[in-house]
């Protein structure tokens, strides 16, 4: 009787790399040639393509997946913890909608002037002596000549200090995004890229923001907040300043918020994946002040004082989800 070929399973060095292809050729950025490169590697060895079968199948079965059926899907796979914690990183990348590289804000502004890393923060004095101060996942570039002085802010948020200048009405200072501009009337303010908009928050004197197309500008005043899209200002809006600048000393102030937005703050200081069902969170309040330099420590204090779990898979994943009621 003749035996059964079996054919022997990809060693760990194979599968890792069948992983690094998939995860790049999934975020994005990949060019033709290199789509090429990946079937010639596959078809040099029959343990690459067996590899690059079994990856490829996983990453079509995560693809799209929120967080929750991907966890569910991790924790049945019935495999040795090292090869958990590949799943688990590979699903990390593509849940991360196009992959953690296309996100890092060196990959996306790498030729910014200045520009911050995950759970970064940078002082920086420009050549008036205004001084802008980066918070973590933001990049701008400068541009300052004898008629204006402009930051054109691409990614993240900034707290703006602007220096007085004998005639700044010669030479006004102003934070553009592709919403609009947020212009300085001798003041101290914060400017924050968001999906479709901009908001501008008020600390010290006074702005003029008005929106990309010059259909709709407001005068924004201490302690009021606006949002800046391309074709409109909407009203000011009364907030805490203050609390709105925590940052800037490393602090997350809550007071009775959505658990969500908390943790989508945390989430922007951390350099791998915060994954967690928005919706769910919403209806929990939380309040408190929480250090944003150290997220675990934060998270485990959350889940300390509220009805919800933590799961470190990595530590490039964490799964936040709400305790089912008994």
């Amino acid at each position: 009787m003749m035996a059964n070929s079996v054919q022997p399973e990809p060693d760990d060095a194979v599968v890792d790399k069948a992983i690094l292809w998939l995860t790049h050729l999934s975020s994005g950025l990949a060019s033709e040639e290199e789509r090429r490169a990946y079937r010639d590697w596959c078809a040099q060895h029959p343990q690459n393509a067996l590899a690059a079968h079994r990856m490829e199948g996983i990453f079509a079965r995560f693809d799209g997946l929120p967080a929750e059926p991907a966890r569910a899907a991790l924790e049945g796979q019935r495999r040795p913890r090292r090869k958990v914690i590949k799943l688990a990183l590979t699903v990390a990348l593509l849940l991360a909608g196009g992959g953690m590289l296309a996100q890092w804000p060196q990959a996306r502004y790498w030729n910014a002037d200045y520009r911050t890393a995950a759970g970064e923060r940078r002082v920086v004095e420009l050549a008036d002596h205004s001084t802008l101060t980066l918070n973590s996942g933001s990049a701008v570039n400068i541009r300052y000549d004898g008629h204006a002085r402009r930051v054109d802010l691409l990614a993240g948020e900034v707290l703006v200090q602007v220096a007085h200048i004998a005639d700044p009405a010669s030479q006004p200072f102003a934070v553009h995004t592709p919403d609009g501009e947020a212009r300085a009337l001798g003041t101290r303010y914060l400017v924050r890229r968001e999906a479709g908009a901009t908001v501008v928050t008020v600390l010290e004197s006074m702005v003029r923001a008005g929106s990309a197309d010059g259909s709709s500008s407001r005068t924004v005043l201490p302690d009021q907040r606006v949002r800046i899209t391309a074709n409109a200002v909407s009203a000011p809006q009364a907030v805490d300043a203050g609390q709105a600048a925590s940052w800037v000393r490393g602090r997350l102030v809550a007071d009775n918020a959505p658990l969500s937005e908390v943790l989508a703050e945390l989430s922007r200081y951390r350099r791998g994946l915060l994954r967690y069902d928005a919706a769910q969170m919403q209806a929990v309040r939380v309040s408190g002040v929480f250090a944003l330099d150290d997220g675990d420590r934060t998270l485990t204090t959350l889940q300390a004082l509220l009805p919800i779990t933590v799961e470190h898979y990595t530590p490039f994943l964490t799964v936040v989800s709400v305790k089912p009621k008994k």
